[in-house]
């Protein structure tokens, strides 16, 4: 694990999934990243949070921003 620092958010782009960065970024093309805040500073009182939160949308176009629940079967546990 490679930790890089002074890097800068400089945009997101929510339709694609991507986060624009301004600085040096270890590893390969295409690799995943771990982006999160500084630990050395506090957070900004007008710091967004979360950062970006990607609606889903429904079969009729709607977009859905309650988390989705998965009911687990009746007969589970019941042994």
């Amino acid at each position: 694990r490679v930790t890089t620092q002074n890097v800068e958010v400089v945009s997101t782009d929510a339709d694609r999934g991507l986060i624009l960065i301004r600085g040096a970024v270890p590893g390969s093309k295409g690799a995943w990243i771990l982006v999160r805040d500084a630990a050395k500073f506090a957070l900004p009182a007008n710091a967004p949070k979360p950062a970006a939160i990607r609606a889903i949308a429904t079969s009729d176009g709607a977009k859905n921003d309650a988390p989705a629940t998965v009911d687990a079967p009746a007969t589970e546990g019941a042994e």
